[in-house]
C-alpha cells in the first residue's frame, strides 16, 4: 500500500476518533488500535525511528502516539485533521 493511502486512512480514522463517530465504545477502541497500527506501519515505511513497544490488539499510550505522530510529521507525513 502506498504511503499516500496509509496517510489518507490515518487522517480518516483520526477524524472519526476525534468526533466519536462509532456507534459503540468497543468500535471506537477497535478504531483506535487500527489507527495506532497504521501509525506504526507509516513509521516503518518512512524509516521513522520509534521507541514504542506495542502489545498486539492494545492501543498505544497517548505519549507513545504523540511520539509517533511527531516523527511522521518530521518525515513529511502530516496526519493532523482540521478538527484538532
Amino acid at each position: 500500500m502506498p504511503i499516500e493511502l496509509v496517510g489518507a486512512d490515518l487522517r480518516e480514522r483520526r477524524r472519526r476518533l476525534v468526533g466519536y463517530e462509532q456507534p459503540t465504545r468497543s468500535e471506537w477502541e477497535a478504531d483506535l488500535v487500527a489507527y495506532d497500527d497504521g501509525l506504526l506501519q507509516a513509521a516503518a515505511m518512512l524509516d521513522v525511528a520509534v521507541t514504542v513497544d506495542k502489545e498486539p490488539a492494545a492501543p498505544l499510550t497517548p505519549e507513545q502516539r504523540a511520539e509517533v505522530e511527531q516523527g511522521l510529521v518530521a518525515a513529511g507525513l502530516d496526519i493532523r485533521t482540521i478538527d484538532l
